[in-house]
């Protein structure tokens, strides 16, 4: 069993505070976030068992009734047993999240986010399933990297997990937290469910409004009918501004007119796979007031130093709600 003191250590970092759950931290910088069952970060001792909340459980099947569990219909009782099975005995962190630019705003979009929503940051949302939310606690730690950060805390937990605990997972071979689902790109862990968030929408704001042949029928939610969000907006001739090593000091790549219309309208934290590795980042598509400029993806410069060349522009492609930026094909 391990701390969050102890996570935070052999990852190389010192935690800067604590906060309840629901209250947003004081830190305005990028960095790291762990929630745990303790305000105290040398606890060592989780719970052996998952409180699944039963009201919880009973809302997200409200509101997202196609949700399935392994490819059948969810039910309360197939939501709760998995959910239970996820849980990672006598672990005091339940958690482990990224904030790209702000700590205090990811940590606010993750408690804000409703059951069943995909936005403003619906992962980890097992979270919201357990009965003991308003027993939990929020430490953070500042870092100029915090996609590295992140996985080598992800990397120290499962480091921490004894043999016979791994053994008693439901998914004994992507090690998380019960509240992670996605160790890097492409390996999740093996959960089993689908639908249990709002199906991808493109927001009425953003612009332009995809082409017949991209889009597809609207569907009527909650909120109210909206148009699904095309899961490929792809042009072979999109690409960055040209990247300098002034661009690279700066943190930044800046995106040209012609390709912001397919990011966000607003400025805000957009998911970012950037030449295959996946951060959260800030956008700011600089639309005025006096005059339009390109807009700007705010990324943390020993990131691009480690990805990105200068003097080169990279392709743009959007697909399932994340920019990818990197080599032309």
């Amino acid at each position: 069993m391990t701390s969050t003191s102890q996570l935070l250590s052999a990852a190389g970092l010192t935690a800067h505070g604590v906060a309840p759950w629901g209250t947003r931290p004081s830190s305005q910088s990028p960095g790291v976030y762990l929630v745990a069952i303790s305000e105290d970060p040398t606890e060592e001792e989780g719970p052996a068992n998952a409180a699944i909340d039963p009201d919880a459980v009973s809302m997200m099947l409200r509101v997202r009734a196609e949700a399935t569990v392994d490819g059948r219909p969810a039910t309360e009782q197939s939501v709760t047993e998995r959910l239970k099975a996820l849980w990672v005995p006598g672990e005091p962190v339940l958690y482990i999240g990224l904030a790209g630019t702000s700590i205090a705003q990811r940590v606010g979009q993750y408690s804000d986010t409703k059951i069943g929503a995909r936005a403003p940051h619906a992962g980890g949302w097992p979270i919201k399933m357990l009965t003991n939310l308003d027993q939990l606690w929020v430490h953070y730690a500042a870092c100029e990297t915090p996609d590295l950060a992140e996985q080598r805390l992800l990397r120290a937990f499962g480091d921490g997990l004894s043999a016979h605990v791994i053994t008693g997972l439901h998914d004994h071979d992507v090690i998380l937290p019960y509240a992670n689902l996605e160790l890097t790109k492409g390996r999740r862990k093996a959960h089993g469910f689908k639908g249990v968030k709002a199906p991808r929408t493109r927001t009425d704001k953003q612009r332009p409004s995809p082409r017949p042949s991209q889009a597809e029928p609207a569907l009527d939610t909650p909120d109210g009918p909206t148009a699904v969000q095309p899961k490929l907006v792809t042009n072979s001739r999109l690409r960055t501004q040209n990247i300098t090593p002034t661009d690279i000091a700066g943190g930044r790549i800046r995106i040209p007119k012609t390709t912001k219309s397919m990011l966000p309208p607003e400025k805000g934290t957009i998911d970012l796979e950037l030449c295959g590795e996946l951060l959260q980042c800030g956008w700011d598509p600089k639309f005025g007031p006096d005059r339009e400029r390109s807009g700007v993806i705010s990324v943390p410069k020993t990131t691009l130093v480690r990805l990105v060349r200068p003097g080169r522009q990279l392709a743009v492609t959007v697909a399932d709600g994340v920019v990818r930026i990197g080599e032309p094909t």
